[in-house]
């Protein structure tokens, strides 16, 4: 494989170096975090990173290389001459896959690199499965979001493992803590991903019971209330719903206004108050969700389409890319439609969801 190693000390660099090649492996070094950094453009099959460096260190290293393309889903494990917990907490919390504690011995030089390239690819493996199922998306850069919560998951899990016998009763509640985080966000990318794909067999005429109905006003404010929940954002949303019946099944109506709010609020300030409204006009009814964030570009707009996320550089959001998809999804079923516009005077986005009324 080809290897990476990012180490200041020269003469362990210069050995982790030499081992690796009797081995085969070609090997890539830096003496630096920063020239680490941008050598993990070369596609390094795995990467050994010191923690502590002058300049800029593992951490920041990791999250850096974490952020590229190319340093996404490659294994990383840590280099450290202290076994500190906090530390590793820390590490694997940033996308970590483990840890080797100095001095280390050739065998588990080996043996951490077989253990994590095999997990490695057999999660890859599946994820790469599901995007063949669906050739429109094949390419797409969105496996690094499903695959980032089970990093903390993994990661917390193996540390318990390691320090079952000495961890304090503080540490385990802080260990368990990463894992829930992990797992609630795992669920919530599980969930958004079945809904994308139900609502698709259904656009693609799989057969519905009845013609689904629903009031607009109880989906809106249950959407609303699920967004800020999640947000943590319980003020800052104003809701003005007029009473309404629409043609399209309740929760994902409510799932619909959820990625909406849920984008307005990631995109807005805590003093930045976003507006939510629905009402009906003549055979119309018409949700609006109104933020002053950043908007998006013409450009954007354009080339808005499934598993595609927006300004990653600015606002890094951990996530599939599905939000917009399933809203404009649940437009196409209910017979209605979905747009973008510029909010008043340039300034924010205006999300326009306009639905038939159902008839009496």
């Amino acid at each position: 494989m080809k290897i990476l190693i990012i180490e200041d000390e020269d003469a362990l660099r210069q050995t982790l170096q030499d081992m690796l090649e009797l081995n085969g492996h070609e090997v890539v070094a830096a003496a630096t975090g920063t020239e680490g950094v941008r050598l993990a453009v070369t596609r390094p099959d795995f990467i050994f990173c010191d923690v502590s460096m002058p300049g800029l260190d593992g951490f920041g290293t990791i999250e850096a290389i974490r952020r590229t393309e190319a340093g996404r889903l490659v294994p990383f494990v840590f280099l450290t001459a202290k076994a500190d917990r906090a530390d590793q907490r820390r590490g694997m919390a940033l996308g970590a896959d483990d840890y080797i504690t100095k001095p280390f011995s050739e065998k588990e030089l080996l043996d951490v690199i077989g253990a994590r390239t095999q997990r490695q690819r057999t999660v890859q493996e599946r994820v790469e499965a599901m995007m063949e199922q669906h050739s429109r998306q094949v390419g797409a850069n969105w496996s690094h979001g499903l695959l980032t919560p089970l990093n903390g998951m993994l990661g917390g899990l193996q540390l318990l493992e390691l320090e079952a016998e000495t961890i304090s009763r503080d540490e385990l509640k802080e260990v368990i803590g990463l894992i829930r985080t992990g797992a609630e966000l795992q669920e919530t990318l599980s969930r958004k991903l079945i809904r994308y794909f139900e609502l698709e067999r259904i656009k693609q005429g799989e057969p519905r019971a009845a013609a689904p109905r629903c009031s607009a006003e109880t989906a809106v404010r249950d959407g609303v209330r699920r967004a800020t929940t999640d947000a943590k954002r319980e003020t800052g949303v104003e809701v003005s719903c007029a009473p309404g019946e629409v043609p399209v099944v309740a929760v994902f109506l409510a799932d619909a206004v959820t990625e909406l709010v849920s984008n307005a609020l990631f995109f807005s300030r805590p003093d930045q108050a976003v507006v939510v409204t629905g009402a009906l006009h003549d055979s119309v009814y018409r949700i609006e969700v109104l933020d002053r964030g950043p908007g998006m570009t013409a450009e954007e707009r354009a080339n808005e389409a499934p598993f595609t996320q927006f300004d990653r550089v600015h606002h890094e959001r951990r996530g599939l890319g599905l939000g917009l998809a399933i809203v404009r999804s649940v437009a196409k079923l209910a017979g209605g439609r979905f747009t973008l516009e510029d909010g008043p005077g340039g300034n924010g986005l205006r999300a326009v969801l306009e639905l038939p009324a159902a008839k009496a």
